[in-house]
């Protein structure tokens, strides 16, 4: 399989490719799950300002900015190593080429 290129994914088609229980953990990630290398810890009060794309390896990249410093911080949601999700991301990416 050749590798496939990185989807900047707006608001609404992240909603749509996450389910519930993945929309779950993307706003645990954002209020408790990033690593600011300026704080030295997960970043106290969250990520703010964030994007997200599906990356080559339909894994879910979040770049965004530590909420207390502002330094920007990035964190990889590995679903892609699921099956239902990937050939969801799959169907994505044949949608959009059509």
């Amino acid at each position: 399989m050749k590798k496939q290129k990185e989807l900047k994914l707006n608001p609404f088609q992240l909603n749509v490719l996450l389910n519930e229980e993945e929309k779950q953990d993307l706003q645990f990630l954002l209020d408790n799950g990033v690593y600011c290398n300026h704080c030295k810890a997960v970043c106290p009060k969250g990520v703010v300002d964030y994007t997200a794309s599906l990356d080559y390896l339909n894994d879910i990249r979040i770049e965004g900015h530590c909420a207390a410093c502002g330094h920007k911080v990035v964190r990889i949601m590995e679903l892609g190593e699921d099956k239902y999700f990937f050939e969801k991301a799959m169907e994505y990416r044949q949608s959009i080429h059509n």
